[in-house]
């Protein structure tokens, strides 16, 4: 075992910079990470576009242009602001279109460099290549991490999530060469300082949640570099923390005027802003549950709101908050402990519904807290390898036998959760069998069913997500639409009326005008549409549909206009440009109408209309 534990103590002494050599065994640790988060995620690639990929990806003309660029700067998309993560999305679709691999490429790509970070950020914060190692294994392997990797969309956020954890290590390279007080601090020569600070703004505006990195600063300096938070350096302390508030408060301010001071959605999920925070402490104690027991992992958790501070599973929240917060304050000279526990909460910031969110909780949330999980884990697991107990060699073996139990259990855990988001039926599915209570899911399953052509079954599922949930104007806005396709009409227009109260939604307003297309009540179709229009002048489906309207009247000028803006703000949509071809086709206009069809179909080449147009079998 002589062999075994210096070669541990080589791992301690390890130091990424000092010479090739040492520069040279960097490689062994990050192929294995590349492998590990590589053979976790390999069977994603035949999975569908699911779920919100739909919004963010499929329908959203804006990122089929890079002419759109400054409406990124300009507006919100669903109530949240990252121009920069749609420049993302408007760079792969250029490359990759509708097909899903490059996307799903792009999240593992990014969740492995990610992973590879975590490894240089904890070698360079302790120093000792081992815990860096498996930290960064059990952050690129655990199965929590699905909810951001596996789904498409949320892999979009990986980029704001790279980019905050980049300058985090540039700025502990910049604190590691600023030892000596008189050292003076100056942004604009100290390259990683600079290089930190404009990787920090490039953050912020990918991802929201990159806005703590100068609370998770100032933790590092205190725990890693307790000496200068003397009397004597307050003032050295001040000039480095600076600079990355104000990149901060720049954020806020261009937030605050774009999207104005509220969150995804309108109130508070619990009533009020009390008793959403008094929620929020069970959620956090659910979070650390998942990162040590993740099993039975679903898109929707269901939180009860509380509805008093001496609710039981409230008080007992507080109660484990107040074990872990006093432990830890106990023994604050154990600094990767305070560092681990208090990485956690600082990073669940951006989603503790200070501003409300849209979901109490969700899995994803949990990507960057659980580097603090992956880094205490690994601590714990080599402490108790190092320890000096009677049968040492036992301790020893054992730990390394629950390591790598471990991480294939992770591995395997993570593998199963990927099938379950193969597509929407399979993951809606699982998601209402776990949570049978939950009205998103009903409504999504539902939703499901009803692009599978399946009214009934799409019926029977929005009627009990409105059950569940009576002022869900999404599940609403659904089931109206399926009254209609059955027929229905007159309570689809009172289900999607009553959904238009509780939310002015665009997309609804567009649906109620076309269930009045059904029953031939042009005029209130117009009106409809327009109202669509005024609340989304960039919403092209409401414009083709209105252009079809005003076709069906014989407004051709008005029905060419409403064509065309639906083209010029989408060129990919290939039902506008079949429709134009339609309405060119009636005007004798026969060369531009069939150029608008062969349009159509080079879009959409499965459709059987655009294609027996053309003649083609």
């Amino acid at each position: 075992m002589m062999r075994v534990t210096n070669y541990y103590k080589d791992f301690n002494i390890y130091n990424l910079n000092n010479n090739f050599m040492n520069k040279n065994k960097t490689i062994i640790p990050i192929i294995l990470i590349i492998l590990l988060s590589l053979v976790s995620y390999f069977n994603v690639f035949k999975n569908e576009f699911v779920w919100d990929d739909h919004v963010f990806i499929l329908d959203n003309q804006d990122i089929r242009s890079f002419s759109n660029l400054p409406l990124f700067f300009k507006q919100d998309t669903d109530g949240l602001y990252r121009p920069l993560r749609s420049l993302h999305y408007t760079f792969i679709y250029a490359m990759a279109g509708k097909n899903e691999f490059l996307y799903h490429f792009n999240s593992i790509f990014l969740h492995t460099i990610i992973s590879i970070l975590v490894f240089l950020i904890i070698y360079e914060i302790v120093n000792r290549r081992n815990i860096a190692l498996i930290s960064a294994l059990i952050f690129a392997v655990h199965p929590i991490h699905t909810g951001r990797v596996t789904n498409i969309t949320a892999g979009f956020d990986l980029l704001g999530i790279f980019f905050m954890l980049l300058s985090f290590y540039f700025y502990i390279k910049f604190s590691n060469n600023i030892k000596d007080s008189s050292n003076k601090i100056n942004v604009l020569k100290n390259k990683y300082l600079l290089s930190s600070l404009l990787i920090y703004l490039l953050a912020v505006f990918s991802s929201e949640e990159a806005i703590v990195l100068p609370l998770i600063i100032i933790l590092y300096e205190f725990c890693f570099n307790r000496e200068s938070f003397n009397k004597k350096l307050i003032k050295n302390n001040i000039k480095k923390y600076i600079p990355f508030f104000v990149v901060a408060l720049f954020f806020i301010i261009v937030r605050f005027i774009i999207v104005g001071f509220r969150g995804r959605i309108e109130e508070y999920l619990a009533g009020n802003f009390f008793l959403t925070m008094l929620t929020m402490l069970k959620v956090y104690v659910y979070y650390i549950y998942l990162l040590i027991v993740p099993i039975n992992l679903t898109l929707f958790h269901e939180i009860s709101p509380a509805v008093s501070l001496f609710d039981f599973k409230v008080l007992f929240s507080v109660l484990i908050l107040i074990t872990i917060f006093f432990f830890t304050l106990r023994y604050n000279k154990n600094r990767i402990l305070f560092f681990s526990v208090f990485w956690f909460f600082i990073a669940l910031i951006p989603f503790s519904n200070i501003l409300p969110l849209q979901v109490f909780m969700a899995e994803r949330y949990l990507y960057v807290p659980s580097i603090a999980f992956s880094l205490l884990l690994s601590y714990l697991l080599i402490t108790l390898f190092n320890y000096k107990f009677k049968s040492k060699n036992i301790i020893k073996y054992s730990v390394v036998v629950f390591i790598i139990l471990l991480l294939s259990f992770y591995v395997f855990s993570t593998v199963k959760r990927n099938n379950e988001w193969r597509d929407n039926l399979t993951l809606w599915s699982k998601t209402v069998a776990s949570n049978p209570n939950n009205s998103r899911a009903h409504d999504n399953l539902g939703f499901t069913y009803e692009r599978a052509g399946d009214t009934e079954k799409a019926l029977v599922e929005f009627e009990k997500s409105v059950k569940l949930q009576p002022d869900n104007f999404r599940a609403l806005a659904n089931l109206g639409v399926a009254y209609a396709k059955l027929g229905l009409y007159n309570k689809s227009i009172k289900t999607l009326e009553k959904s238009i109260k509780i939310n002015k939604y665009h997309k609804t307003f567009d649906k109620l005008g076309l269930v009045y297309v059904e029953i031939k009540m042009e005029e209130k179709a117009i009106d409809s549409f327009k109202e669509a229009i005024r609340i989304s002048p960039r919403y092209a489906k409401a414009r083709n549909d209105l252009a079809t309207v005003y076709g069906r009247i014989g407004e051709i000028d008005l029905a060419l206009l409403e064509f065309n803006d639906a083209i010029r703000i989408d060129k990919d949509y290939a039902d506008a440009h079949y429709n134009l071809g339609i309405l060119l086709e009636f005007l004798k206009q026969d060369d531009l109408a069939d150029k608008e069809f062969e349009t159509a179909f080079k879009l959409e080449p499965d459709n059987p209309l655009y294609s027996k147009k053309l003649g083609i079998k």
